[in-house]
């Protein structure tokens, strides 16, 4: 990967350090121009808005391993989640599998779900990561759904899909995936891993915008279930009274997509395509490895799991007054995010060693004076 060229297409890193993507993506020239693009053509037979949105959901498929019927389109992560939950038939008497670390994204679907009788079962965190053993042990035959980030939000623990999948099926239960944090910096195969959900937003790895978001429904479980809600997206033949359900991911779709949102995130889908998944994912964790050596070696609290087999883009980090080592990286032109977890970090393929090395010369400073 030419990283020199390849920062050429992300002009905000001429202005500075930008490394919040786990927050959200860095305006690039594909995706930009795509929209203007598509905004030229809105009064002409070329809008073809549907159509557009058909080739982002083709790109997304193929970067995560999936065929193109398996996957619908959804405005966001959230909206898929509640999706899924309200999908996959809940009675009183069941429970469902989550964790302390989740994004609240992947909370609230299931805590909903209480007012039916669910029991919601939390496992705790351990080391920044859920551990197989730990969740193995919440698991029962009452279990209707594991729910799990591929990638943790805040210490960016990067689970076995594959592993958590084996556990959920020998109960009988569902693996729901939030994969924002995941898909597009680090390689992603639903099939591989047998994973029954997969959602995923636009905005972050995946470098597109705001207002689209895509739901991988395993193609076993497309007849199996029925949505809870649908709209005109999702009928094959309508009908007031007994509409028929198409018989793709499809029926899990409602209204009108935000076509704008779809054109700029196929676009950056394609950028990652077009650089191949793995060189993208070798990149990201070699910067990440990089980063967290150097706060480990100035000795710093890394939240981040320690083994580098269960690590991705994302590392958070406290200093011993993390909120002024927020601001001053700010001032200094860094552009991170403060969370719960402390400073979070998140490098992408178009930054350099350097920027990383620049970052750690100043926490090294800091540490220093305190």
């Amino acid at each position: 990967m030419n990283v020199a060229e390849v920062r050429g297409n992300f002009p905000i890193t001429n202005a500075m350090v930008f490394l919040n993507v786990a927050n959200h993506s860095p305006p690039s020239k594909p995706v930009q121009d795509a929209v203007r693009g598509y905004l030229l053509d809105w009064d002409s037979e070329k809008r073809r808005g549907d159509e557009r949105v058909e080739e982002a959901i083709a790109s997304f498929s193929r970067l995560v391993g999936a065929d193109h019927n398996e996957v619908a389109f959804q405005p966001n992560t959230s909206a898929a989640l509640a999706t899924v939950a309200e999908a996959v038939g809940f009675e009183g008497g069941m429970n469902v599998v989550v964790n302390d670390l989740e994004n609240p994204a992947n909370w609230y679907p299931w805590t909903a779900q209480r007012r039916k009788g669910v029991e919601l079962r939390i496992v705790r965190g351990k080391g920044g990561a859920v551990r197989l053993d730990d969740l193995e042990k919440a698991v029962d035959d009452g279990t209707r759904v594991v729910a799990i980030s591929h990638v943790e939000w805040l210490t960016g623990a990067r689970h076995d899909l594959r592993a958590v999948a084996e556990v959920a099926h020998d109960h009988g239960a569902y693996l729901v995936v939030d994969g924002i944090q995941a898909a597009g910096a680090v390689r992603v195969d639903v099939r591989r891993d047998d994973v029954d959900f997969y959602a995923c937003g636009s905005y972050k790895w995946l470098l597109g915008c705001s207002g689209a978001g895509f739901l991988y429904v395993k193609r076993s479980l497309i007849t199996e279930l029925t949505p809870a809600q649908w709209g005109y997206r999702a009928v094959e033949e309508h009908d007031p009274e007994e509409p028929r359900l198409k018989e793709t991911a499809k029926k899990f779709e409602l209204g009108e997509p935000s076509y704008l949102s779809f054109v700029g995130t196929k676009a950056g889908i394609d950028m990652i395509l077009g650089l191949g998944p793995a060189n993208v994912e070798a990149r990201v964790l070699k910067l990440s490895q990089r980063l967290y050596d150097g706060l480990t070696t100035i000795g710093l609290e890394v939240a981040s799991p320690e083994d580098r087999r269960l690590r991705s883009g994302v590392i958070s980090f406290r200093t011993r007054e993390t909120e002024a080592t927020s601001r001053s990286l700010t001032e200094a032109g860094f552009l991170v995010s403060l969370r719960p977890a402390g400073v979070r970090v998140s490098p992408d393929f178009y930054n350099t060693e350097e920027e990383v090395d620049r970052l750690l010369g100043l926490l090294a400073e800091e540490a220093k004076r305190l």
